[in-house]
């Protein structure tokens, strides 16, 4: 077996043939030979090529055809190897079906079609072109909004608003566009992962997200006792309070967060946040933080200072991997609830698109492959 890849034009078909040929030649039986290329017109160009390739062989004279043969197997035929070349040409349209030379897609297509029950596949299925298939996909994309706004759906609604949240109308559009590029790479993660649920919790351990970490419990455990430097922030709003008016505000907002047990949680991110990093949530320069005139009275408070701005910054990181997974949760949710839709619809009226081709045939291969190519060479394959 061999597979050729290469751009447009560098001879990939001359190289198939040669080698479908220099088979037949020395003695490999026409329906043993099995070639797939990726379309239609390579397929019929393929086979055109080389029947014309075995009319000439049948016609030519001994001289010509015992040259052609030479330079094709790279020394000099047998008196069997020209006697058979003469024969190919009759050998090969007995074979039923002809040469094997198919499409990808037409290959997988005959496999479904031979063994539908090992496949799981209706038996009487029909494959839908590429533009059948994205209108189909379009309808099954409006029941499952329609679905979801009626309410039959709650989680597809709560992910739909979520989205929602984050796009806007052109570009919530532009996100169900990729839903449906992507969504041979979605059916195989949902496969691999078993579902929307194992896919969060993949993206949770990549992000280093415990099961039960939220935005809730990161700002809860952030504001608790024992989790930031509580005398040291006292003793830097205590120097902050020898500085610049600035300096002094900044004070201020340092105690009445420290002085509010009970409203840490509720204020960690806004004044008192802001205090310590800009509207980017980038880390504010030392000199805002505290200036020379305050640092002069207490030089250990700018490193408490300091401590807890990267403190924050993690925090801050950490609430983003938070919005990344409900989010990337909220995508997926829809997305595979796209697939379903989609898949009902096509298992429903017995069709199969490209991609089914392909995936289903994959998996009988390789689930019942032995059994599946026993019975194919049995039948002359």
């Amino acid at each position: 077996s061999v597979w050729v890849a290469a751009k447009a034009g560098t001879g990939k078909t001359h190289v198939l043939i040669e080698r479908i040929a220099r088979l037949l030649v020395t003695g490999t039986a026409p329906g043993r030979i099995l070639c797939l290329t990726f379309t239609k017109a390579a397929a019929a160009e393929m086979e055109n090529r080389l029947y014309t390739r075995l009319g000439h062989w049948a016609m030519a004279p001994d001289g010509a055809l015992g040259a052609q043969l030479g330079a094709l197997l790279g020394h000099p035929a047998t008196p069997e190897m020209l006697a058979r070349a003469r024969r190919l040409f009759a050998l090969t349209l007995e074979v039923p079906d002809g040469l094997k030379i198919r499409t990808l897609h037409a290959f997988c297509e005959f496999l479904l079609g031979r063994f539908p029950l090992e496949a799981a596949v209706a038996p009487h299925f029909s494959v839908i072109d590429e533009r059948t298939a994205a209108e189909l996909r379009h309808e099954a994309r409006d029941r499952l909004l329609s679905h979801a706004f009626d309410g039959d759906a709650a989680d597809i609604a709560e992910a739909l608003g979520h989205l929602a949240g984050l796009v806007n109308e052109e570009n919530f559009a532009r996100v169900m566009t990729e839903l449906d590029s992507g969504r041979g790479r979605l059916a195989r993660l949902r496969e691999r992962h078993g579902g929307v649920g194992g896919m969060v919790a993949a993206a949770r351990r990549m992000l280093g997200l415990a099961p039960d970490v939220s935005r809730s419990t990161v700002i809860a455990d952030a504001s608790a006792p024992g989790a930031f430097d509580e005398l040291g922030l006292h003793r830097a709003a205590a120097a902050l309070d020898h500085g610049t008016a600035k300096d002094k505000e900044r004070a201020e907002v340092l105690r009445a967060w420290l002085d509010d047990a009970e409203g840490r949680a509720d204020s960690l991110l806004g004044a008192y946040a802001n205090a310590f990093l800009t509207k980017e949530d980038a880390p504010r320069a030392t000199r805002s933080l505290m200036t020379q005139r305050a640092i002069a009275t207490n030089a250990e408070a700018l490193d408490a200072m300091l401590a807890e701005q990267a403190r924050l910054i993690a925090i801050k990181e950490r609430l983003r991997a938070i919005d990344v997974v409900e989010s990337t949760g909220a995508l997926l949710a829809v997305g595979c609830g796209l697939l379903e839709s989609y898949e009902d619809m096509k298992r429903n009226r017995a069709l199969l698109d490209y991609d089914d081709l392909i995936g289903k045939a994959r998996r009988l291969l390789e689930a019942e492959g032995r059994a599946a190519w026993v019975h194919y060479k049995l039948d002359g394959g």
